[in-house]
């Protein structure tokens, strides 16, 4: 019995030429060449999704900018839009009045919109009149650009444009029959192509 079980250890390590082999498995370099593949490829995916996840971001952080520069100039555009008089003007900051027909103790106030001309410094809107005194507050942040145009149609009805409330302009505003305009531009620190730009022409209030 002790022979036949030596006999069959023997012949478990050492088999006879010809005769069944063992099963083949992976030899070290092959582990080895197959644990680097692996890890090239997940160093590839592990890239591509880093970028796709700040391409991601970055797309979510522009349309926030984009959306809130929109809000910015349909505010203005809404103020322009009620204007009754302008007592003064530059390119970078315009006084004006405006007419509320919402409030009930008083429908006209006193507005100043004006930027510094720093790049990244707000743009600020101030009520100058209202209760309380003046209260001024940003009407929207991280403006790199921002000016106005005075627009206006001279004696002869040509266009022309100004840098500020020129005698001229306020003349063509006051006018019962030449019209008077404001060209506004605004861009913010995150969005380096897109330049909001609209041109309001002044009603008249009496």
């Amino acid at each position: 019995m002790a022979i036949l079980t030596h006999c069959i250890r023997y012949e478990t390590l050492f088999p006879r030429p010809g005769g069944r082999s063992a099963p083949a498995g992976f030899t070290l370099i092959e582990m080895i060449a197959s644990l680097a593949i692996v890890g090239i490829l997940a160093s590839i995916a592990g890239i591509g999704l880093v970028q796709l996840t700040e391409g991601f971001f970055l797309s979510r952080s522009g349309a926030g900018t984009a959306q809130k520069a929109q809000l910015a100039m349909t505010r203005m555009v809404k103020e322009f839009d009620h204007i009754i008089d302008v007592t003064g003007g530059s390119s970078q900051s315009i006084t004006f009045d405006s007419f509320h027909a919402d409030e009930v103790l008083d429908n006209r106030r006193s507005f100043t919109l004006s930027w510094n001309g720093s790049a990244g410094d707000p743009l600020l809107l101030a009520c100058l009149d209202c209760t309380g005194g003046t209260i001024s507050e940003p009407l929207i942040d991280n403006v790199v650009a921002f000016d106005l145009v005075y627009v206006y149609y001279n004696l002869s009805g040509n266009l022309v444009t100004a840098a500020s409330r020129t005698p001229e302009w306020y003349a063509a505003f006051t006018s019962t029959s030449r019209q008077a305009a404001i060209r506004l531009r605004l861009q913010l620190n995150d969005t380096d192509q897109d330049l909001l730009a609209t041109t309001v022409f002044l009603g008249k209030h009496e």
